[in-house]
């Protein structure tokens, strides 16, 4: 192919590019609605949803620059002939000035375009809205929107078509993939893909979504109930074999102060190897000789030394 063939293909290629890209643009522009309060039915032209169009206007433009890359390095001859012609021996610049003004050009639109804060917050996720969201789930923090709190403490998950499962799995709980089975969705569906377009896929409603979410927080707060009234069953049941053991070691504890006494016979004092005979007496009101003769001691035996045989004696007071 001869030079001119390959420059005639080039500009046909840059023509039908820049056909497209301007069909794109007034779609986009003028007859694709954006924007969460948008429905989602409404962003759809044949088939493709406008941020499927979007993708396609992206390639096109990369398609174009490429081709106009071409096309100036084929006319660089005439483009140079040209520029000399119109700046003289001040070409180069004239070249270098074209160039600028073209970045001119787009920084003019820039700060000429009206302002509006906030008007377009809620449109789309862009890279870095979902950068900042994914951050915010690695520090494990709420994403903003998902919840609704209210004064009484109650809680209310807010589920919309730009969320996904994963979202969705950070604001309830509930696991992605029990969501998924729910759903009836292919078990490899994409955790970060979003309601709305999953919906249009699988022919689920998000009323069907927050039915279903509803219904798996109703159960583990059921499941929840009944391992707390679990737990306090149990707790009581400690606490009942806590007492029923302390009255066992008071039992113990009253056997051993009883031992070698009539249980039944409420006047019974526990004597010890470690008590004098004075201070049996003096417990019992009954003369410490008497005692001695009964055990027959000798006469001449201490009152006041310790008892050194290991005898417990009961002694009724009469």
């Amino acid at each position: 192919m001869k030079k001119t063939d390959w420059q005639y293909l080039i500009d046909t290629l840059l023509f039908l590019c820049m056909v497209s890209i301007v069909f794109i643009g007034f779609l986009m522009g003028l007859f694709l609605p954006k924007g969460p309060t948008a429905p989602e039915s409404a962003k759809y032209f044949l088939g493709l949803h406008r941020h499927q169009w979007g993708n396609i206007h992206l390639y096109l433009s990369i398609t174009f620059t490429v081709l106009i890359i071409i096309h100036l390095i084929f006319s660089w001859k005439w483009i140079k002939g040209k520029a000399r012609q119109i700046f003289k021996k001040g070409w180069t610049t004239g070249l270098i000035l074209t160039a600028v003004a073209s970045i001119l050009v787009l920084f003019l639109f820039w700060a000429l375009y009206p302002r509006y804060p906030g008007a377009y917050d809620d449109h789309g996720v862009g890279s870095g809205k979902r950068a900042k969201q994914q951050q915010l789930l690695d520090e494990g923090s709420s994403l903003p929107g998902e919840k609704i709190y209210y004064e009484d403490g109650t809680v209310d998950v807010v589920i919309t078509g730009q969320m996904t499962l994963r979202q969705l799995e950070k604001a309830t709980g509930i696991p992605a993939k029990k969501i998924i089975a729910e759903l009836e969705l292919p078990p490899k569906t994409s955790l970060d893909e979003t309601l709305g377009r999953l919906r249009k896929k699988y022919l689920f409603t998000l009323q069907d979504v927050r039915d279903i979410i509803s219904d798996l927080l109703n159960k583990q707060a059921a499941s929840l109930e009944k391992k707390e009234e679990k737990k306090e069953l149990q707790a009581k049941l400690e606490k009942k074999e806590g007492k029923k053991q302390e009255a066992i070691h008071a039992e113990e504890h009253e056997e051993k102060l009883t031992m070698g006494t009539k249980t039944e016979d409420k006047s019974a004092i526990l004597i010890t190897g470690r008590m004098t005979f004075q201070d049996i007496e003096n417990e019992t009101g009954v003369p410490a000789r008497k005692i001695t003769d009964k055990l027959g001691l000798p006469s001449n035996v201490s009152l006041n030394g310790h008892n050194t045989k290991k005898v417990l004696l009961l002694i009724f007071v009469f």
